[in-house]
């Protein structure tokens, strides 16, 4: 959002409070000024279906938030959104993409899967279509033309974890355990890099696990064999009151007390409302807290809970800013005509995005560099949510 943007809305909120956000929205898509710029088609490859689904919604909401603030355009032009359904495996994902590509969109936003990424990367840079991931990515996926992330690599939750450990226990044990999986493969690997000597052999549980005490009783013991000062995780958020209860059986509430660390997306959106009793305590490292106190994010947040009811998620501030840089470079371009690879082009002149995260901006590999923060699961009334505790560290 650039600085004449930011001073409308500014004035805007302060002019209706948080009560008259929503209208405040259709007001910005009123006043627009007109443009003889043509209009662009922007394609969002996000899962309507699947496991994902909910993730999905996010990634649209943030989008089309964006979008609502600036009149239905980006650098000026009329924007028409193609929103095609990921799915939940690499193939459905990839067949939707082609779909995109086939109607011809000038960028693509969006993708919910880790696993879809690698899976589409050559048909990205054969298309030479800019594709704008708003999720989690694979950290050891080969570097692309095309391919650009708004959000993070899917091994910095742990290193920024590890970065965080490492200064307040001085290199003490911890215990890593997690299922079984690719991203969790790249969390320990990302873990063990920054820590150093003091984590324990990691341990696998198999992704078919249930979530009862005795089927975590095997990892609880090995656990307990390791004598730890914290753990670091990465289970579903519905395993966890399992994972506790078997701590607890294996050494008793000084076992089960340990400071417990995990990925955000693991109390993020609806996996938080999935945690239960368990969760509490539970810290877990995001680059987003709904509670941060900059302007951009108090912007953000009051006009994401005005119009859709319910806190904002790393997911959608992710493909907000999917939108702001759209923007950005599609201003950059100015009249005339416009190509998919020029904007790609245009991305990498974009700069620094001001964004609810806290600003950031694009690093040699079409990351991110960005902070990252340490959030606390704790009870707001009769619903858990994130507590912004600390900075852990920059990456990217």
């Amino acid at each position: 959002m650039d600085g004449l943007d930011r001073r409308r809305l500014l004035r805007l909120l302060t002019g209706v409070g948080v009560a008259g956000a929503t209208g405040g929205l259709a007001a910005c898509g009123s006043t627009s000024t007109p443009t003889s710029r043509s209009g662009v088609s922007i394609g969002l490859l996000v899962p309507a279906t699947g496991a994902n689904k909910a993730i999905g919604a996010d990634l649209e909401l943030g989008f089309r938030l964006y979008l609502d603030l600036h009149g239905g355009m980006l650098g000026s032009r009329p924007v028409q959104v193609i929103v095609e359904d990921e799915g939940e495996t690499p193939k459905s994902g990839g067949d939707a993409l082609g779909r995109l590509l086939d109607q011809h969109v000038l960028a693509v936003a969006g993708v919910a899967n880790p696993d879809l990424l690698p899976a589409v990367r050559d048909k990205v840079e054969e298309s030479k279509v800019p594709l704008l991931a708003a999720h989690a990515t694979p950290a050891g996926m080969p570097s692309s033309n095309f391919i650009w992330r708004t959000a993070f690599l899917s091994d910095e939750p742990a290193r920024a974890i590890a970065l965080y450990l490492r200064r307040r226990m001085g290199g003490s044990r911890v215990s890593l355990i997690g299922v079984s999986s690719s991203s969790t493969a790249e969390l320990f690997n990302g873990f063990q890099q920054v820590y150093g000597t003091g984590f324990q052999e990691p341990i696998t549980v198999r992704a078919g696990i249930k979530p009862t005490a005795a089927e975590f009783a095997a990892a609880a013991g090995q656990i307990k064999n390791q004598n730890p000062r914290a753990i670091f995780c990465n289970l579903p958020s519905t395993h966890l009151d399992a994972f506790k209860d078997a701590l607890r059986n294996a050494g008793g509430s000084a076992l089960a007390g340990l400071p417990l660390y995990a990925p955000g997306v693991v109390a993020e959106g609806v996996a938080l409302d999935a945690l239960g009793d368990g969760g509490r305590g539970l810290y877990t490292a995001m680059q987003y807290s709904a509670d941060l106190n900059n302007v951009a994010n108090h912007s953000f947040s009051s006009l994401f809970q005005a119009k859709y009811q319910r806190t904002p998620t790393a997911f959608a501030v992710a493909a907000y800013d999917a939108a702001a840089v759209l923007d950005q470079a599609l201003t950059l371009a100015g009249d005339g005509t416009i190509t998919a690879q020029r904007i790609n082009s245009l991305l990498s002149s974009v700069g620094q995005v001001i964004s609810p995260r806290g600003n950031w901006q694009f690093n040699q590999n079409r990351s991110p560099q960005q902070k990252w923060y340490l959030r606390k699961v704790e009870k707001d009334g009769p619903i858990l949510s994130n507590v912004l505790i600390s900075d852990l560290a920059t990456l990217g």
